[in-house]
């Protein structure tokens, strides 16, 4: 037998329904996707699903309560292309990551990018929080810790306008002409009135060094 061909048997009902042993134990191919001998050597897996691109036929399909169950000694499931791995929902997380231990739920890295992008069309784009403690550690190696993107001025030798609307606590930062700016934090918000902003006081500028 070759080793890319694989054997498979039925077995009892309180076993699997198919067994396959071979370099890749099954390898299953959605049509028109032509069998790659090579791909099942090389990937030496258990399961080898390969779907098909002009179909846009997924490789693997799991359905039920739990769609796709992955564990491993070093990483339950690893996804890479051109999105690594993606998730979709209507009302609850695109992605959930729970640590039961001292663990990270999620971790974002990246060599020359950001190491993680948030963003939302009709609500806050990052929402962060603790039980214990602070809401959120910023650190940095050689750039300022936090940023915060001023609201522009709509047009030239006009004044940027603070936010209608507003929470307690919201910090904003406005500019005139992109060269300098305002801090300003609001201190009142009521339902149906406009929130007030009080400006955060400065000391003078200081000039940054090379670090």
């Amino acid at each position: 037998m070759a080793d890319t061909d694989a054997t498979a048997e039925t077995a009892p009902e309180d076993t699997s329904g198919v067994a396959g042993r071979g370099v890749t134990g099954v390898a299953g191919y959605a049509r028109p996707a032509p069998r790659d001998q090579v791909k099942e050597q090389e990937t030496r897996a258990g399961v080898l699903g390969v779907g098909d691109a002009g179909a846009h036929s997924p490789g693997v399909a799991g359905f039920g309560e739990i769609g796709v169950t992955g564990s491993g000694t070093q990483c339950g499931v690893r996804g890479r292309g051109e999105t690594g791995v993606r998730g979709e929902t209507l009302f609850s997380e695109g992605v959930h990551g729970v640590s039961t231990a001292t663990g990270a739920g999620v971790v974002g890295e990246s060599k020359d990018g950001p190491g993680v992008i948030a963003q939302s069309q009709g609500d806050v784009g990052l929402r962060a929080g603790s039980a214990a403690e602070v809401g959120g550690i910023f650190s940095s190696a050689k750039a300022a810790q936090i940023e915060l993107v001023p609201l522009m001025a709509e047009t030239p030798d006009t004044t940027a306008r603070l936010p209608e609307a507003g929470r307690l606590g919201q910090l904003a930062a406005l500019s005139d002409d992109s060269v300098t700016c305002r801090l300003y934090l609001c201190v009142e918000a009521q339902e149906g009135t406009p929130a007030k902003w009080a400006e955060v006081r400065l000391g003078d500028p200081i000039e940054g060094r090379p670090s």
